[in-house]
């Protein structure tokens, strides 16, 4: 094979990894030797040499994909509560109801495990627990069930890229054995962090040294993100290259004294870069930059020439054949997209003639461009992008590269030799990290929220502008009159529409018509977040609110209103209504009639104000469309007694679709109330596998029973109905018909 044959069977090899997200069923083992035949057969007989990739793709994907599922079930099958034995694979860090943190399980019920089918759990305990620990312990074992939105974080496509097949709660009362071991990487971090105790920047130095960001507070976290400059803070392909750019230096310095020896650069850059790292735990982005260091140390040592797309091909298909399911990942499109985006920049951005001034011009074009180039990448993982990320990142990548993570590579490198005579030199540290400190400050509200469409046309507007030296007038001009096409005449041609949210247990109905935004319910809330911060606000976003209309307030739980904070200060809604007494929020109460962007707002219970708005006191609307005449009845968490008051006037039920009252419990429904309402679509909003058992199977019948059409956001993910003129229509996000086999082994117990 040809050079460029190889490259294209490397293409093939990625595209086939792929490919794996959209199979409906993980084959078996059996096809390992069909694929080991067809590879066999093609190499004797030297024809279509190319499918390789192919075959090798799938193979790959076979043999990781039955392994993780011969994990789960080494799990599930000794029941849901077990003891396990296992090692601490990553830091434990603080969450709501507890610490989390990833356990490599090698003993279940004192069983033991083969190397190959050790599973990584998602463990939650009541107290942290360091890296290498060996434990043992009573879990209550669960499947990975994720919330499944339109947009927003995807847990099931992130538990598979780390290759986690279960979480795990510690049980209350529960014995526990740890044992603390006394690792290299552990002595040395307790002497990083004896070293910087007090410090002002020991948040960032942690992160910085050995990629600890457990003590970045969110206001941190916001600033960073706001200044454009987080990915500063996280060890990835910036720090090691730097690593390997330091240890090439070290190298180079020794080879003044040791003239003979002309590898020592290339050991002590691959060494630096290693150990750099090692310290970092070997994350996936660490993992990522330290193949394209070896790729290109190698190529460099024998004097070979590379293109560089073909150098970045390789390291992709080098982590794809070790970690096929990390491309479900974000990092691993932010990684690699980054260094394209580099690729092209650098291709398109080159200097005529060599300056000193000409070289600054060429610094600041390149970063520039590459700040332009980002913005799509940015907008699309991260729903907005920082206004002043250029200016700050044309200062700070160049301080960072240059002062900084030098300092910190002198810093660990005197650390390791003796702790307690160099420590001062972290104080010099943080003095270089005083400038982001000042830089954080002025970046407040800067960052923008882009809407989907935003998205498309300043991707559209890049691509011609940084096309117009490899594309025609006639093809830039055909890309802007599609894009002008989609976005004044949208294929979404809908009139208005309603959005059943996946917030898990709890509720948030969003309506749309026109251009506006109206909410009912907010969902729940934890201590330093909430539902409304992680699903309802990117949604919006998305669509391009920055504003919602109206916010209604089914009663005041927090499964129901634990977001309520966040989205008046985020999203000020011009009208806020509830059934219970608040500052500034309109009565929601029988009676009560509005009209918004031309729907019929008609709230029929509860009957008067309350104190405190309970299940019973929820703010029952049902919206009528009057042009359509569709109706969908919003229930919050009334129950039966409130249900039978209502039935006495059966003309106000009447809807076409009801969100299931309080979850699907059997404390609500009744049949009676379910004959009044006579709707086509009754949906649940629950969390899937929920402590509560919802919903009753009782319930579930009493619907179907009469010829409803039932579906819950546990199963079906987001449910979305769209309205027309004279029709409507109901979609999921979740496909009863079609499920990825990677999401129908993780959000079952067992296959």
């Amino acid at each position: 094979m040809t050079l460029s044959e190889k490259s294209l069977a490397l293409a093939l090899f990625v595209a086939s990894v792929f490919s794996s997200a959209w199979w409906p069923m993980m084959p078996s083992w059996h096809w390992l030797l069909l694929g080991i035949f067809a590879v066999g057969s093609i190499i004797k007989l030297r024809r279509g040499l190319m499918c390789i990739g192919v075959i090798w793709g799938c193979m790959v994907v076979i043999a990781h994909g039955n392994v993780m599922e011969q994990q789960k079930q080494a799990l599930f099958k000794a029941g849901v509560n077990i003891t396990i034995n296992g090692k601490v694979d990553s830091p434990f860090t603080q969450i709501s109801h507890g610490y989390e943190g990833i356990v490599v399980v090698s003993h279940v019920n004192s069983q033991y495990l083969l190397p190959f089918f050790k599973p990584k759990v998602r463990l939650i305990t009541s107290i942290p627990l360091g890296v290498n620990s060996e434990i043992k312990a009573e879990v209550e074992l669960k499947p990975i069930t994720g919330l499944k939105n339109e947009v927003g974080f995807d847990s099931e496509n992130f538990s598979l890229s780390q290759g986690i097949v279960a979480r795990a709660t510690s049980m209350k009362d529960s014995r526990w054995i740890v044992r603390s071991k006394s690792a290299l990487r552990q002595t040395l971090i307790a002497r990083i962090n004896a070293s910087i105790a007090g410090l002002y920047n020991e948040p960032l130095i942690r992160a910085l040294s050995y990629s600890d960001r457990s003590l970045l507070t969110p206001d941190l976290w916001k600033s960073l993100r706001d200044s454009g400059l987080i990915h500063l803070v996280s060890i990835s392909g910036l720090h090691i290259g730097m690593a390997l750019s330091f240890g090439c230096f070290l190298g180079f310095l020794f080879r003044l004294a040791i003239p003979w020896a002309n590898h020592l650069p290339y050991i002590f850059g691959l060494v630096f870069a290693v150990a750099y790292s090692w310290l970092a735990d070997f994350s996936l982005p660490t993992v990522r930059a330290l193949s394209v260091c070896a790729i290109y140390l190698f190529l460099k040592y024998h004097k070979l020439h590379w293109p560089n797309w073909r150098v970045l091909l390789l390291a992709v298909s080098g982590q794809l054949l070790v970690e096929p399911f990390s491309f479900l990942g974000s990092s691993f499109w932010l990684s690699y997209l980054s260094v394209v985006a580099v690729l092209v920049v650098l291709n398109i951005v080159w200097m005529n003639q060599y300056s000193w001034l000409n070289i600054l011009k060429h610094i600041i074009a390149v970063q520039l461009a590459l700040s332009l180039f980002i913005l799509p990448i940015s907008g699309y993982f991260f729903s907005g992008f920082s206004a002043v990320s250029p200016l700050f990142n044309l200062i700070f990548i160049p301080w960072f590269s240059l002062v900084v993570v030098p300092m910190i590579f002198i810093a660990l490198l005197f650390t390791c030799l003796t702790a307690d005579v160099f420590s001062w030199i972290w104080i010099f540290v943080d003095g270089v990290l005083w400038p982001l400190n000042w830089a954080l400050g002025l970046a407040e509200e800067t960052w923008f929220a882009v809407s989907d469409d935003s998205l498309i046309l300043i991707t559209l507007i890049l691509f011609c502008s940084f096309g117009l030296r490899f594309l025609t007038v006639n093809s830039i001009l055909l890309i802007i009159g599609i894009a002008t096409l989609y976005l004044v005449f949208p294929f979404k041609q809908y009139y208005w529409r309603v959005d059943v949210l996946d917030v898990g247990h709890g509720l948030s109905v969003l309506f749309e018509k026109d251009g506006k935004a109206l909410l009912y319910d907010t969902g729940k809330s934890w201590s330093g977040g909430s539902i409304a911060e992680r699903v309802i606000s990117p949604i919006l976003h998305s669509k391009g609110h920055s504003q919602i209309d109206a916010l209604i307030l089914s009663h005041l739980d927090d499964d129901h209103a634990g977001g309520r904070r966040f989205l008046e200060e985020n999203f000020e809604p011009n009208d806020k209504f509830s059934s219970q007494l608040l500052p500034d929020y309109l009565p929601c109460i029988e009676g009560e009639v509005w009209y918004w962007q031309g729907l019929k707002f008609e709230a029929i219970w509860p009957p008067k104000l309350v104190k405190r708005a309970f299940n019973p006191h929820s703010c029952v609307i049902r919206v009528v469309d009057p042009v359509s005449n569709f109706r969908i009845l919003l229930t919050g968490d009334i129950e039966a007694i409130s249900e039978w008051i209502l039935i006495r006037r059966p003309e106000l039920l009447d809807s076409d679709i009801v969100i299931v009252p309080h979850h699907g419990s059997k404390s609500s429904s009744n049949p009676k109330f379910i004959e009044a309402i006579n709707p086509q679509i009754a949906i649940a909003s629950l969390a899937k596998n929920n402590r509560w058992g919802m919903p009753s199977p009782l319930v579930q019948q009493a619907y179907t029973s009469l010829g409803t059409s039932w579906f819950d956001t546990g199963e079906s993910g987001q449910v979305s109905i769209y309205v027309w003129r004279d029709f409507w229509r109901l979609k999921t996000q979740r496909n009863k018909m079609f499920e990825p086999w990677y999401r129908q082994m993780l959000r079952k117990g067992v296959e």
